[in-house]
């Protein structure tokens, strides 16, 4: 159901984004691009499409100032990407690790609530009205086998959604674009495999970042991403992440 050749890959995306009414012509849109592998590939795969579904993009990027000078490499390279395809850049920053102990917040937690902040104030200065990330298929599996484990209920099997809309009082989990709604994210990629992108960008010549801390197992998504789902694949089902992320769109 999930599987995408590397040549079709941009019109299976723009099939996607139709189906679940992602976008509408003049949306102005910032491309959260980190530098990794899958937000790269929205890029090219929306500068692609962009005519045909009639948006404007942006590239926004924020530094969470947690690797030090890796950090610092990755504005560089988003930087430069950005200005390649003559695209607006829009850069923040924040101090993760102090915001998360100031806030007795987990480092993830506090990225993300610096992050939206950010997002936020794109949207206050009417800079732009969607935000589109490069979650996964494989984000969506991880997503639903560590909530399982954790005892989620339906709600939580759901996963990550294909789109969230914000208020100024929080996220409204929903499919529809939401009129006056803060902001809305989008997942374009939410159907793709991480390998097909991998294979894409391969194709295109189009390097991306590596994150060393995604490599950390002392973090439970990467312990899934790297071990347990790689044997749940070998031993059970080798189509496990679809199995898993069909899960979240009954959810």
């Amino acid at each position: 159901m999930y599987y995408v050749p590397v040549r079709t890959l941009p019109q299976s995306v723009l099939a996607y984004v139709r189906r679940e009414r992602l976008l509408r012509a003049g949306d102005r849109v910032g491309l959260a691009v980190s530098g990794g592998a899958d937000s790269v590939a929205l890029l090219r795969i929306m500068l692609e499409l962009r005519e045909e579904l009639g948006i404007v993009l942006s590239v926004v990027h924020f530094n969470h100032k947690l690797r030090g000078a890796e950090s610092e490499a990755d504005a560089e390279f988003v930087t430069r990407l950005a200005q390649r395809h003559e695209l607006p850049l829009h850069s923040g920053m924040g101090d993760v690790s102090s915001h998360a102990h100031s806030h007795h917040l987990s480092t993830e937690a506090a990225a993300r609530e610096l992050r939206y902040q950010y997002f936020r104030e794109l949207f206050a200065a009417n800079t732009l009205n969607r935000i589109a990330t490069g979650h996964t298929l494989d984000d969506q599996a991880e997503t639903v086998l560590l909530r399982i484990v954790r005892g989620a209920g339906t709600r939580g099997l759901a996963g990550i959604y294909s789109q969230l809309s914000y208020s100024s009082s929080g996220p409204i989990q929903t499919r529809l674009l939401v009129p006056g709604s803060q902001f809305s994210v989008i997942r374009p990629l939410l159907a793709t495999r991480r390998s097909v992108i991998e294979a894409y960008l391969r194709e295109l010549g189009q390097d991306w970042r590596e994150d060393s801390s995604n490599r950390d197992l002392r973090h439970a998504r990467n312990r899934v991403r790297h071990g347990i789902l790689p044997r749940l694949e070998r031993t059970l089902n080798p189509g496990v992440r679809e199995t898993l992320a069909e899960t979240a769109d009954i959810a």
